[in-house]
C-alpha cells in the first residue's frame, strides 16, 4: 500500500505516524506541491488541509485517477465538483470528522431528533470546543450533528481553548428532563485512523467510484460485515 499524504499539519502528521514510512509514498506540502503524475503513482491520497488550500489544488486533484480521502473542514463541494468526480470515475471519500464512531452517533442523533414530535417543548443545543488554532466556527462536525438531528431549531455554540482536539455535545432539555450526547477526541490519531481505514476501503474496492460521505461508507461496510 502506497499512500500519498497531502498536508503536514497536526492531523497529517498523525496519519504519517500511523502509516509508518513503508506505506507513505510521498508527502506533499507547500515545499513539495502536488502533481497529477505523482498522485497517479500512489494507491490512495489522504488530505488534511484547510479549505483554502484544497480550493487551490482542487483542479489537480480532479485530474488524478487515484482515490481521494479528504478531511478539509469547511470546504463546500459544489454539484459541479461532485459531477466531475463521477464523470472521471474516481472515488472520493470526504468527512468533517473521520472518527469511525460517527456513523453510530449519526444514528443516535437521528433518533434523538424524533423526540421533538412527542415533546414539542424540547430545546436542542449543540456545543463544540476546539483548539485555538482552529479557524472555522462552528466546526464541520457540529454542523453535521445539527443536520443529523433534523429538528426545527438547534443552536450551536463554539469555544476555542488550548489544544483541545475536539469536544461535541448535544443537549436536549425541558423542565422535566435533560438528555446529553457527548463525544470527546483525545488524540488526532483518531481522525488519522479513520482516514487510513477509508483509504484501505477505496483500494480494496477499485470498481467503486463517485463522491461519498465517510459515514455512509462505514455504514455500508458495517452492514455487510454484521
Amino acid at each position: 500500500m502506497k499512500i500519498a499524504v497531502v498536508g503536514k499539519g497536526n492531523t497529517g502528521q498523525a496519519v504519517l505516524d500511523l502509516l509508518g514510512s513503508q506505506s507513505v509514498y510521498e508527502i506533499f506540502d507547500s515545499s513539495n506541491t502536488v502533481t497529477v503524475e505523482k498522485l497517479n503513482n500512489a494507491d490512495a491520497v489522504i488530505i488534511f488541509v484547510s479549505a483554502k488550500v484544497l480550493a487551490d489544488i482542487l483542479p489537480i486533484l480532479l485530474e488524478t485517477t487515484t482515490p481521494i480521502i479528504c478531511g478539509a473542514t469547511g470546504f463546500e463541494y459544489t454539484q459541479d465538483v461532485i459531477k466531475q468526480i463521477t464523470i472521471n470515475k474516481n472515488m472520493w471519500i470526504v468527512a468533517n470528522n473521520f472518527s469511525l464512531s460517527m456513523v453510530f452517533i449519526k444514528e443516535a442523533l437521528n433518533s434523538l431528533g424524533k423526540i421533538q414530535h412527542l415533546i414539542p417543548q424540547l430545546e436542542y443545543t449543540i456545543k463544540e470546543i476546539h483548539h485555538t488554532r482552529k479557524l472555522d466556527a462552528p466546526s464541520g462536525t457540529a454542523i453535521s450533528w445539527q443536520k443529523w438531528l433534523d429538528v426545527d431549531h438547534c443552536g450551536i455554540s463554539s469555544e476555542r481553548l488550548g489544544d483541545i482536539k475536539g469536544i461535541h455535545e448535544a443537549t436536549l432539555s425541558y423542565e422535566y428532563e435533560t438528555i446529553e450526547l457527548k463525544h470527546t477526541a483525545h488524540d488526532r490519531k483518531l481522525f488519522a485512523q479513520g482516514a487510513i481505514w477509508a483509504a484501505k476501503y477505496a483500494i480494496n474496492n477499485p470498481s467503486l467510484y463517485g463522491f461519498y460521505q465517510f459515514e455512509e461508507v462505514v455504514a455500508k461496510e458495517y452492514a455487510n460485515e454484521y
